[in-house]
């Protein structure tokens, strides 16, 4: 069974807890200290707010959050909104002591509020508390989230610091106070929007750079450019604790999250990256005690000499671990970077591994029922090893029967443009045509015949960000599916010709998928009375837990991700095949959204298994269900690697 997460909900509150609390000791401070401060802090919890409920109710949210201790309006936690306050406390405060050239505090600011993220947003991730839609860039967050935030930060600090030298209300009491401390909050949203309108043309819409190079590229920029003006800074203050209690407690909750929760299994490299972040950041906020410590470590070295070589050595460590990281871990594009509509549906001579796949359900005239798979599989990793499995399959479910068939074709598929035309056998006894939305199927199983009108009624529903996807075991892939498409045609029963009408799924998928495929898979494509369709992803094996994942889409055909923490799956009964004596999971309550669906068989016995003799399997389960709950509806489900010794993660043993 996939839990929902209770214990990480649980933290979370407790982490929060303290996060309140240090808000309040620090805005008590500065109520008694530095009153400007003070007023600053409650800019940046407004600035916060208004950026986080842009950003949740947008009409294709970006994210959005689960948990909080209080919810703003804009389902916003409160405790969100508290901590931009707590971090713009930081940012002045060790600005104000190191006093800096006054355009380069800006850039420190944004290269201290970074990497914080950088730290800390993997961690939170990873509780399931903050969940984006289209996972992806620096380990499941995308790029443009910190290239928002240190052009957001830097904006807002270096306004704030323009705003307290220029605006001065020595004799203009309250209201003059409040403008300086608020006017940074439409100022930095402006030329957030000028900056990151063009970022998002560039880099995102037309892939100018990899945006993960941008981001390297900009804080190592800002990072020169603060080495450069270090020495010129005063870094002789003594200790202050202040600047530094929020950004340890991220910090250490970053890392207790990190060695006992589940994040150093589901992205190893973070046991590496967070750490050498986490050390990179206390570097940076005690660049104005730097002198001093150094001092203290070695009197007799001038502290201003080594205040120079440790600035050069932040720039260096700050390149390497960005160079390391997208040379060894971030996410690999294969040849051909995200995926493009309608170009990718074409047979993309690049990739290893690739499937065209379409399930569906439908029905006659009469009310007869039916349904119906067909899948080609294009294998190209060896000299020798260039083919095709096709199959497909058809269930009577008034009779209570399942046809399929199988064919070899020992060819790859014509390469054409943003459309395929795929055929197996002499007489095309199955074949695949279209592009763009609109498929026609051809299927001769047994003594049926389907000739099926396909067209795309939704926007594609892109997975793991519409890029490719790591698996943490090996090899990665590329998903994306048409998950309401209208179907119209003919189904031929031993001649006799009947039309039916009905909808069907379409599956894209491509990739270094090898490794994926000998785990095996539970795969759910449910589709709701009320048009809303979910599909639901979990690869076999106890140790991939973290590959469970999932996507929902509304009746307006708006997307998002669900999160390993946002549903369950429990298995209700077993059926050993008759055929091969593998044992498949048969029935499941699925949970989600609060809601819980009963998905059962309308046919127990729908194993496809291999014919074809060249080599060992497949044989898996899939076929069509029905689905009862607060709303009905009717689901294709897979089951692979069923028939192989893999431990599943649904608490029974395989054969």
């Amino acid at each position: 069974m996939l839990s929902m997460a209770t214990a990480p909900s649980t933290a979370f509150m407790a982490i929060q807890v303290v996060n309140y609390t240090l808000f309040v000791v620090l805005l008590i401070y500065t109520l008694r200290t530095n009153r400007p401060l003070f007023w600053t802090m409650l800019a940046g919890v407004l600035m916060g707010f208004i950026t986080e409920y842009q950003q949740t109710t947008a009409k294709v949210p970006l994210y959005y959050y689960t948990e909080a201790l209080v919810w703003l309006p804009g389902k916003v936690p409160l405790g969100i909104v508290l901590s931009w306050g707590s971090i713009f406390f930081t940012l002045i405060t060790v600005l104000k002591q190191l006093r800096i050239t006054p355009w380069v505090a800006p850039l420190l600011a944004g290269l201290i509020a970074t990497p914080l993220d950088l730290v800390i947003d993997p961690a939170f991730v990873s509780l399931g508390f903050w969940v984006w839609n289209n996972p992806s860039g620096w380990f499941g967050i995308p790029w443009f989230n910190y290239m928002g935030w240190f052009v957001l930060s830097s904006g807002f600090i270096g306004f704030t610091l323009w705003a307290q030298k220029h605006i001065k209300p020595q004799e203009s009491g309250l209201l003059w106070q409040l403008i300086r401390a608020f006017v940074p909050i439409p100022l930095s949203s402006i030329l957030s929007l000028a900056i990151m309108l063009p970022y998002i043309w560039l880099f995102q819409q037309h892939h100018l750079l990899p945006e993960g190079l941008v981001v390297a590229m900009v804080l190592g920029g800002a990072a020169i450019a603060v080495a450069w003006h270090l020495p010129k800074a005063q870094r002789g203050n003594p200790m202050n604790i202040w600047s530094l209690i929020l950004p340890l407690f991220l910090i250490i909750t970053a890392l207790t999250i990190l060695v006992f929760g589940n994040l150093q299994t589901e992205h190893p490299p973070l046991v590496i990256v967070m750490p050498a972040f986490s050390a990179l950041l206390l570097i940076l906020l005690l660049l104005p005690q730097l002198d001093t410590l150094l001092g203290r470590a070695s009197p007799s070295v001038p502290g201003g000499k080594c205040n120079k070589v440790t600035a050069w050595a932040l720039v260096a460590t700050l390149l390497l671990s960005f160079t390391v990281y997208e040379a060894w871990f971030a996410p690999k594009k294969g040849l051909i970077g995200p995926v493009e509509i309608p170009a990718d549906d074409a047979f993309l001579p690049e990739e290893d591994v690739q499937w065209w796949y379409w399930t569906g359900h439908l029905k006659t005239e009469s009310g007869r029922e039916f349904g119906f798979e067909v899948v080609f599989f294009a294998f190209d990793s060896f000299l020798i090893m260039k083919d095709q499995l096709v199959q497909a399959a058809v269930t009577d479910v008034e009779g209570n029967k399942f046809h399929f068939r199988e064919v070899i074709e020992l060819k790859l598929p014509s390469q054409l443009e943003g459309r395929f035309d795929l055929t197996s056998g002499n007489d095309n006894a199955i074949s695949a045509v279209g592009g763009g939305g609109q498929d026609r199927l051809h299927a001769e199983v047994d003594n049926f015949v389907l000739d099926l009108d396909l067209k795309q009624t939704k926007p594609v529903a892109m997975h793991y960000g519409g890029d490719a996807h790591p698996y943490r075991f090996g090899g990665y892939t590329y998903y994306y599916s048409r998950t309401h498409m209208e179907t119209t045609g003919t189904i031929t029963i031993d001649g006799v010709s009947h039309k039916v009408t009905g909808t069907s799924w379409f599956d894209r998928q491509y990739g270094a998928l090898y490794q994926a495929i000998v785990k095996g898979w539970q795969w759910f494509a449910i589709e709701l009375d009320d048009n809303r369709q979910v599909m639901l992803y979990d690869i076999q094996g106890k140790e991939n837990v973290t590959e469970q994942s999932g996507s929902i889409t509304d009746a307006e055909g708006n997307t998002r991700t669900l999160s390993r923490h946002e549903f369950s799956v429990k298995v209700l009964d077993k059926w050993k095949s008759p055929h091969t004596g593998c044992v498949y999971p048969s029935g499941w309550d699925v949970t989600f959204d609060g809601e819980t669906y009963r998905v059962e068989p309308q046919v127990k016995d729908q194993e496809l298994r291999a014919t074809h003799g060249f080599w060992a399997g497949p044989e898996y389960w899939e076929g069509t269900n029905t689905v009862t709950g607060p709303v009905n509806g009717r689901a294709y489900v897979e089951l692979n690697g069923f028939c192989r010794g893999v431990e599943g993660t649904f608490g029974f043993q395989n054969k």
